[in-house]
């Protein structure tokens, strides 16, 4: 950021925000303070509805960038109700997780897979990713701040500034860790949740990049039923293969 750019970023920022700014180190405490905060607040709420339009980036053999596009809702009850739709140009997943099984369907093959899993939505999405090698769509919202591991690992955290999405002043957050650059747009105003957020895989020649803007519904109408999954007619059931097999 050359002097002229910071000198009217921090023109247009609130004194408390502009502090952010202003000789700002590598690894700005505030913005590492900032994340925590959402991520805390996020695994407090007793429930929540989330809507994400989503981007993903897919590298062809040629070592092209093709975008990928769609949509993904997020559904949370307490620690153990969660239910995520993904519809993307390539495939349509639905999960589903009550506390004691999670399911993967696949609604244009009418496959699905039901294994028995840890009593919290945390465990749950760690063992899910550890012995299946599957990353639930937007499962980073129950993550963020939350590994010590990611947060030593950080090479640079700063304060970009004030943007707008979806008409909500929110601020902007750029982070960096080996092999992943990655940004957060954080709501300003009442309690802080993710407005947006975009990753780049830097360890990859094409960095592709994974993007989603959100939309939240802080009290749904949900009821426990709606995450376990039934299965209907012409489903059928497959095994789900850990990675170890």
């Amino acid at each position: 950021m050359t002097m002229k750019t910071k000198l009217l970023c921090l023109a247009v920022l609130p004194a408390s925000l502009a502090a952010w700014a202003a000789d700002e180190p590598a690894i700005n405490p505030r913005v590492v303070a900032a994340l925590e905060q959402m991520g805390e607040h996020l695994r407090s709420l007793p429930k929540f509805q989330v809507d994400a339009q989503l981007t993903l980036d897919v590298v062809n053999e040629s070592g092209q960038k093709i975008k990928t596009l769609g949509t993904s809702q997020m559904t949370a009850l307490g620690r153990t109700g969660l239910r995520v739709k993904l519809s993307t140009d390539r495939q349509t997943r639905e999960f589903f997780y009550n506390g004691k099984k999670f399911t993967q369907y696949s609604p244009r093959l009418k496959f699905y897979t039901t294994v028995d899993a840890p009593d919290n939505i945390s465990d749950m999405l760690h063992a899910v990713e550890k012995h299946y090698g599957l990353q639930v769509p937007m499962e980073d919202l129950f993550q963020f701040g939350k590994d010590s591991a990611q947060i030593k690992a950080l090479t640079a955290a700063s304060y970009v500034g004030p943007s707008t999405v979806n008409g909500k002043v929110c601020d902007q957050l750029a982070l960096r860790r080996p092999g992943v650059d990655w940004q957060v747009w954080v709501t300003r105003s009442g309690k802080p949740l993710p407005c947006q957020i975009v990753v780049t895989r830097t360890d990859k020649p094409a960095q592709p990049e994974y993007s989603a803007v959100f939309r939240w519904n802080l009290n749904p109408k949900v009821t426990p039923a709606a995450f376990t999954f039934q299965p209907g007619k012409g489903d059928a059931e497959i095994a789900f293969k850990k990675i170890a097999e």
